[in-house]
């Protein structure tokens, strides 16, 4: 039954691979070229791969069947992705999804950024997000009309330099985290075994299993990408994590008890934004997004528990900012400064000074901002 499924449903798969080809368009702006090779050479590899589920001799073996089951999964589940990201940006890429291109074409030129630049669509439905293995950026549709939430532009654009294999331009950075996450998993296991020479409850030890699964995950990387947002886009950055906390998030000193997060607590990662801050030499920025901060979680009826501090010490919050930072300065990106004039990075910021100081005219002004901003050339 399964060997007559397969000889059926593989030349099918193919055929849908080979289709999905001949979807993708030819007569894209040169922003899409990557993206588009990228998808080429995914679906060849596809087509090649599910070839060898119905022509690999040792795949034929009876003994082997639970193994060409699972490869055949994981090719169908590659293929759904590709068409789901890649092809459907490519297919559905219109003048919002250029002009956008546009900017983040000039971000990165103006920041000296390291590696490819991704190709950005309009297809999120869940905010900022990116696939770095295609150098996809996702952002809502209509958020190039809008400037406090583009500085987190830059925090994406730091997830696939983490990844990126085989370049020494980018290796410092790596190294840096590699070191970082080192002191990371350090604390979580001294604590550990603080908890076992004490003999303290099992639940205990589970949660800092739990904590140390999140740092090698995610949480680390998104402290790594918060800072480079912060060294390249400004202050900017430290304000849009304000805005997002309080339009989208929820408890900001939440902590994990039981399974892994994806994202540290909204607190934690404004403590290492302002530590950068510091780092910079951006005190009264550093003050001023500390006051409205504490403004913001005041108001909030919730307060962090002896947990949260365990989980994220103000030293271990504190070497992730130095660790990064100087990461990040070595492989030789663009460090905001406040003097710089006519960049993208100085308008995001002069929009939050604009917004917090005339915030009743705030609207009328983006809008001029935001014509002039994306009418400028690379």
């Amino acid at each position: 039954m399964l060997d007559a499924y397969f000889t059926g449903s593989v030349p099918q798969l193919i055929e849908r691979s080979r289709e999905l080809t001949a979807k993708i368009p030819r007569n894209l702006p040169r922003a899409y070229d990557a993206l588009a090779q990228t998808a080429r050479s995914r679906l060849n590899n596809l087509i090649a791969q599910f070839g060898s589920l119905i022509e690999d001799q040792r795949l034929l073996d009876k003994s082997l069947r639970p193994e060409r089951l699972r490869k055949f999964k994981r090719l169908v589940s590659e293929l759904d992705t590709l068409e789901a990201t890649a092809i459907l940006a490519l297919r559905k890429a219109q003048d919002e999804d250029h002009r956008l291109n546009d900017l983040l074409e000039r971000i990165t030129k103006e920041i000296a950024y390291p590696a490819v630049t991704p190709t950005v669509t309009t297809l999120s439905r869940d905010y900022f997000y990116i696939f770095p293995e295609f150098r996809l950026l996702f952002v809502p549709l209509v958020e190039g009309h809008f400037l406090l939430h583009l500085p987190d532009l830059y925090h994406e654009l730091a997830h696939p330099i983490l990844v990126e294999e085989n370049d020494p331009i980018i290796e410092p950075l790596q190294h840096s985290f590699s070191k970082c996450l080192d002191e990371c998993i350090s604390y979580v296991q001294y604590e550990t075994q603080k908890l076992q020479r004490r003999k303290s409850p099992v639940r205990s030890e589970y949660m800092l299993g739990t904590w140390e699964r999140s740092w090698i995950r995610s949480w680390l990387s998104e402290f790594y990408c918060d800072v480079f947002a912060l060294i390249t886009a400004g202050p900017a950055f430290a304000w849009s994590h304000l805005h997002l906390a309080i339009k989208r998030g929820e408890n900001p000193f939440v902590v994990p008890t039981v399974s892994a997060s994806s994202h540290p607590a909204d607190d934690a990662r404004m403590r290492v934004l302002l530590a950068t801050l510091a780092l910079l030499g951006l005190r009264q920025e550093s003050i001023d997004i500390q006051n409205a901060w504490r403004c913001f979680t005041g108001s909030l009826g919730v307060k962090a528990e002896p947990e949260y501090f365990w989980c994220y010490p103000d030293e271990l919050l504190k070497k992730i900012s130095t660790y990064a930072v100087s990461g990040a300065t070595q492989i030789g990106v663009h460090v905001f400064s406040p003097s710089e004039k006519g960049t993208v990075t100085s308008v995001l910021n002069a929009a939050w000074g604009q917004f917090w100081t005339h915030p009743g005219s705030y609207v009328q002004w983006e809008k001029k901002a935001v014509e002039k901003l994306l009418e400028a050339k690379c």
